[in-house]
């Protein structure tokens, strides 16, 4: 320690081996509490940075004791804030990165605090792999157990589809293990990481590091409803294919770091998973593509998928987000007509499709995870500039921006109401609405046996009480 804690925290210090805790007044907490998106302003009591599951139960039932709030963090990236708690507890999950491999190379213990690169850098090392999101910046454990979305969907499916198992701390301070709780991991393979306890390890299916052929292909924004259209045309008679990710990104060349020349671009985070090694396909339906439009961009080859992803565009960021059936020149016209006004300002396309929207898991237990049909998400990333003292006023322009948008997707033809929980504010995330009926009544029996307190109640703070029936909207 650098330092003493807080008089409050002695007691919690001397529960435990190796926790670190900062205080407000401790040097580096500041720098802690620096999340993905800059405009969260919310103060902690102290940081908790616990190294093993004991640890963690010591934190979670010394919070209890005093009715401190508790918030859990991996990667940082919840827009809404779900990670940090004003006046309470975070409990920091990054100093628990391990990851082992199994002796038959079919499966990995991965803990709490994983970030989803450093995964993929390990697994790469016993060329291995396991789908991780478009950012390698993300938690990974609380990414799979959201849902997970990413390039891999089509291929191998969601994050959820590769959870096989957790360790999870409850409310009361129980450290339990899935397997004698088949009804948390259903739950936590779809409702999140933070609702029921804290994940302080998952252990995931693994596979034989595939073949990639990925880069970015990016065309002029006033061209993106050509490009969509001839994009659907293509993908008409036979659906986009398994091994096509179909995510993109519209972005200022600025936030994938491509050349200033490319001005704002619809950009396909063009990736073609060859889980048997040919890339014939892969080539021959790239060419197809490039004949949509002006290519400005073009760096698909092949790769691995510990070298394909995002990087960070942290910064001051509004989010929201709008589902749609599929992309078509309609869509490409409601982007075009609202360019990012800021460097960091994008629209995320996640494209779900293939083997995560046609297959569940099937082991007998499933999941509450509930997307499975073919949708795109439109993630509105308002964010702003890389430089913090260049961004006078550009919060509001991106919050602006990305109301504008909302309401123009909204009003088209294939929007859809069906949303994701992680990409919308906590406070507006009914649980009816957003899983399956029945699921929605198991998730509030589930929180009431585990955490009738609420002590989690960060991620769905009305999944609590009874709930009220309705009919799910369509």
């Amino acid at each position: 320690m650098a330092m003493k804690p807080d008089p409050l925290f002695i007691e919690l210090l001397e529960q435990t081996d190796d926790l670190e805790i900062l205080d407000r007044q401790h040097p580096m907490f500041d720098d802690r509490c620096l999340y993905y998106n800059r405009s969260l302003k919310h103060k902690p009591l102290a940081i908790v940075r616990p190294k093993s599951p004991t640890d963690v139960s010591s934190v979670v039932s010394f919070c209890t004791a005093h009715r401190i709030s508790i918030a859990v963090r991996s990667g940082g990236h919840d827009f809404f804030g779900r990670s940090i708690v004003h006046d309470g507890v975070v409990i920091d999950m990054r100093r628990m990165d391990s990851v082992g491999i199994a002796p038959d190379r079919k499966s990995a213990n991965v803990g709490g605090g994983v970030i989803a690169g450093d995964l993929q850098q390990t697994l790469d090392k016993y060329r291995l792999f396991t789908p991780t999101g478009q950012a390698k910046t993300v938690g990974y454990v609380s990414w799979a157990c959201g849902g997970g979305y990413g390039f891999y969907v089509g291929t191998y499916g969601f994050g959820v589809d590769q959870i096989l198992g957790a360790i999870v701390v409850l409310a009361d301070g129980r450290i339990v293990n899935t397997d004698q709780e088949p009804e948390l991991l259903w739950a936590i393979r779809g409702a999140g990481a933070g609702t029921f306890g804290v994940v302080v390890e998952l252990r995931v299916k693994v596979y034989t590091t595939p073949k990639l052929y990925a880069g970015f292909l990016a065309f002029p924004i006033h061209e993106a409803p050509v490009v969509l259209e001839r994009f659907q045309q293509l993908n008409a008679p036979n659906g986009i294919p398994d091994e096509f990710s179909g995510d993109a990104i519209v972005a200022k060349p600025e936030m994938l770091q491509l050349p200033s020349s490319a001005g704002s671009s619809y950009i396909f985070y063009w990736c073609w998973t060859a889980a048997q090694g040919d890339l014939s396909e892969a080539k021959e339906y790239l060419n197809k593509m490039k004949s949509f439009g002006t290519v400005l961009v073009d760096t698909v080859r092949e790769t691995t998928p510990a070298n394909f992803a995002g990087g960070d565009s942290s910064s001051p960021t509004f989010f929201r987000s709008c589902s749609i059936s599929d992309l078509g020149a309609s869509v490409g016209k409601a982007l075009s007509s609202e360019q990012p006004p800021w460097p960091l300002c994008a629209v995320v396309v996640h494209n779900n499709h293939g083997r995560g929207v046609h297959r569940s898991i099937l082991d007998g237990i499933g999941s509450a995870f509930s997307n499975r049909y073919p949708h795109v998400i439109l993630g509105l990333h308002g964010g702003t500039c890389i430089a913090a003292q260049e961004c006078e006023g550009a919060l509001d322009e991106s919050v602006s921006w990305v109301r504008r948008l909302e309401t123009t997707i909204s009003r088209l033809d294939c929007s859809i109401s069906n949303g994701f929980p992680a990409f919308c504010p906590p406070e507006q995330v009914d649980p009816l609405d957003f899983f399956k009926p029945e699921s929605a009544q198991r998730l509030y029996s589930l929180k009431e046996k585990l955490d009738p307190n609420n002590v989690f109640g960060r991620a769905f703070p009305r999944l609590i009480g009874k709930p009220v029936a309705k009919t799910r909207k369509v």
